[in-house]
């Protein structure tokens, strides 16, 4: 049912009340400049004083509703002059206003001391007499209930006339959840299980909250009343921790795609620059003039550089984003050793290192061969940057069991030990390192273990680093259909 204004329908019978005779008292003594516009303010100091905030609130809308009224009409002109014999009506009017300002402010002080003293006097009722000599059993009295969980949970103890005695736990944003209310001022009608409260017993169910919301409630009635524990039904939330993780893999996907594209379109224009300089290397449109000489080799090395880090970045990228390019076959470590020095001996004679091969003949591991080859692509080119001129880089192949090793070391100054152990993360460089992306190791380490295998790395300051790449070994069944071709 809809009441009035207040927050029962006496209290909002004494609001209306207060405000028409407010508003016939302005009207008879000159409108808003009438002295009685005072009594306006009686009603909600009233509310406020009770602690009864509804009250007060609609007290102040209808008395600001009325002196808009007032002021209104009387600058229209639509309210008549004041008869000489209105002054005189003003101080009943006056009289009246107080009187229904008085009686507000007794009704709210006696209604609430009532709701505060009403789990005080139920439970003063349940105490036997001081005097009393009976031995008959009464009703215990209830210890402070536990403290609760502040979210989803709610006890309650509930007096056998349905009021609450006390609560604790999540109000679930009820302004009746507190004592002295009554219980059924919580649920919607009918909101309840229709056994609860029929018999003594435990209760089980679920219940519709004035708000609607549903909540489960479990009830426990006896001879002192009822203990009733509320609880909001776990919602499906959603995980901030899979949330992160889909936004970075659609991020990550992005990326690999930006990436994949701007490959495309670097490595077309590279391969044009390195075929152009391996004809004029060859000359094969005739002999180079001497002063640009050395310059076909070195357009081609620099087109062989930029294409390796177009390489680093996209197989960086697509392993970061689970789609490796990976063949793995059958590849001899030596054999592919022996390519790079070839490619990448015009770089170390102007840096003027020498590279050398160690190996012992084959060594054949199972792995994707254009990616061993940027293995060594990259331990070669980092090893020739950071050596001296005069040095020696040493490019190395065994096997050792099950495992196909390939490593390189150097002369150079070396690389501090607080630094080795951030060397393969993407973008890392050590101290004093001289410029480039930081990509090389990290793309040697990752294509690594997508092998199944691991980067090793040793370093000595003054003393040059060792890098020391494991692959599985190639099994005798893969290597044979390759010695039947050899036959």
């Amino acid at each position: 049912m809809a009441l009035p204004a207040g927050d029962s329908p006496w209290r909002g019978l004494v609001v209306i009340s207060w405000t028409l005779i407010a508003l016939a008292g302005l009207i008879l003594s000159g409108g808003g400049g009438s002295p009685l516009t005072v009594l306006l303010l009686a009603a909600p100091l009233a509310g406020l004083l009770a602690g009864a905030r509804r009250m007060a609130a609609e007290a102040g809308v209808f008395a600001a509703l009325a002196l808009f009224m007032a002021l209104v009409a009387g600058g229209l002109g639509w309210l008549p002059a004041p008869a000489p014999w209105a002054g005189a009506l003003s101080v009943p009017f006056a009289f009246s206003g107080l009187v229904v300002s008085a009686l507000m402010i007794w009704m709210l002080v006696h209604s609430g001391m009532a709701e505060k003293l009403q789990p005080v006097l139920e439970r003063s009722e349940r105490l036997p007499p001081e005097n009393s000599s009976q031995t008959a059993p009464t009703a215990p009295i209830r210890a402070p209930l536990p403290q609760m969980p502040e979210a989803g949970v709610a006890l309650l103890d509930v007096t056998l006339e349905g009021r609450l005695r006390a609560v604790a736990g999540d109000s679930f944003a009820l302004p009746a959840f507190r004592p002295g209310a009554a219980l059924a001022a919580l649920f919607a009608p009918d909101g309840l299980p229709e056994n609860f409260g029929i018999a003594d017993g435990r209760v089980t169910g679920e219940a519709t909250l004035v708000s609607g919301q549903r909540v489960l409630i479990t009830a426990e009635t006896g001879s002192a009343g009822s203990a009733i524990v509320l609880f909001a039904p776990p919602e499906t939330v959603a995980d901030p921790a899979e949330d992160a993780r889909t936004a970075f893999e659609t991020e990550l996907k992005k990326r690999t795609a930006f990436f994949a594209s701007l490959g495309h379109d670097l490595r077309t224009p590279l391969h044009a620059i390195l075929g152009y300089a391996e004809i004029m290397q060859a000359e094969l449109m005739g002999p180079m003039p001497e002063v640009y000489a050395d310059y076909p080799s070195i357009i081609h090395e620099s087109g062989t550089d930029l294409l390796l880090l177009v390489d680093d970045i996209l197989d960086l990228a697509r392993s970061e984003a689970g789609q490796p390019r990976l063949d793995p076959e059958p590849v001899d470590l030596a054999a592919s050793a022996e390519s790079v020095i070839r490619q990448l001996t015009g770089h170390a004679d102007r840096a003027g290192v020498t590279l050398k091969l160690k190996a012992q003949g084959e060594a054949w591991a199972e792995a994707d061969a254009r990616a061993v080859r940027q293995i060594w692509q990259n331990l070669v080119s980092n090893a020739i940057k950071y050596s001296g001129s005069g040095k020696t880089v040493t490019l190395e192949t065994r096997i050792e069991g099950g495992a196909a090793i390939l490593s390189v070391q150097d002369r150079g100054a070396g690389i501090p030990a607080a630094d080795l152990a951030r060397m393969t993360l993407p973008f890392e460089q050590a101290t004093g390192a001289k410029p480039g992306t930081g990509l090389g190791l990290s793309v040697v380490r990752r294509f690594a273990e997508l092998h199944g295998g691991e980067l090793r790395l040793t370093s000595k300051p003054g003393r040059g680093t060792k890098a020391e790449v494991i692959l599985p070994r190639a099994s005798e069944a893969d290597l044979l259909p390759l010695d039947e071709a050899a036959e």
